[in-house]
């Protein structure tokens, strides 16, 4: 967690101290852009959105992982003709379903352990905040100097928000709250006048949590929770080895979009 934290804090502290530098070297100064606005995203990894867990006599698991709209808002320079800058923040809104009935747990002797836990279907919100800093490249068609394609890459940080025992110890994401991220970008520009445009984005994101790399959950036996915490306290926990390491979302983003 330290060296997550570090990794970022030094990234975000060269953006801000470097970029401006280098801003006034140029020697002409590019437009600042404020935009605001939102879109809807969704987990690639299919284990994500649906897993479902049944064993006959042990347990009966359903779950379902899903994001949907989110609140963006970034600040973009160019300093340069067609190559810029962009801080951004995004707030990601998403739901957890949950349906488990554990009957009982398998022993490495072949014995039962007998629990009966039976819990009613529910759904929970959490959500998902992060900011990045990026790089764009932006191109000028000959033929409509309105529309303007571009792409994007950059690295952030990301914190996510949500009930602990009923959504973070349960779920497949796992207790860890916050990590590094990747994104990139692919959209268009369309300037509605000199000073207000529309900004029409693609975005594809992996988020990192205990170790990089991409975490797909496929062991769909009975042994889904740490059955010797249930034991001491009561407490539905995942297994940390059914807890993804990373995942990997798309999403689409419109904005209203002002040139100063």
């Amino acid at each position: 967690m330290k060296r997550k934290l570090g990794f970022s804090f030094v990234f975000m502290l060269f953006f801000l101290t470097v970029v401006p530098s280098l801003s006034r070297a140029a020697k002409k100064r590019g437009p600042i852009i404020l935009g605001i606005g939102g879109g809807y995203s969704f987990f690639i990894d299919p284990g994500l959105r649906t897993y479902e867990v049944y064993h006959p006599k042990l347990i009966y698991l359903s779950e379902q992982l899903n994001m949907r709209n989110n609140f963006n808002f970034h600040v973009q320079y160019f300093p340069w003709h067609g190559f810029g800058f962009q801080l951004e923040f995004d707030h990601q809104i998403a739901s957890y379903n949950s349906d488990l009935k554990w009957y009982g747990h398998p022993t490495p002797d072949g014995k039962i352990i007998e629990i009966n836990h039976i819990e009613e279907p529910y759904k929970e919100t959490w959500s998902m905040s992060s900011v990045t800093a990026s790089i764009l490249y932006a191109l000028t068609l000959r033929y409509n100097v309105k529309i303007r394609p571009y792409i994007s890459a950059g690295i952030g940080y990301y914190f996510t928000g949500g009930d602990v025992e009923r959504f973070y110890y349960k779920s497949r994401l796992g207790p860890e709250k916050s990590g590094n991220l990747v994104k990139l970008g692919l959209g268009v520009k369309y300037q509605i006048t000199p000073k207000v445009g529309i900004n029409l984005k693609g975005v594809g994101g992996t988020v990192w949590r205990r170790e990089y790399g991409y975490g797909e959950i496929m062991y769909v036996g009975p042994e889904q929770f740490d059955y010797l915490i249930y034991a001491e306290t009561g407490k539905i926990v995942r297994l940390e080895k059914l807890s993804v390491n990373s995942f990997t979302y798309l999403g689409i983003i419109l904005s209203l979009e002002y040139t100063f």
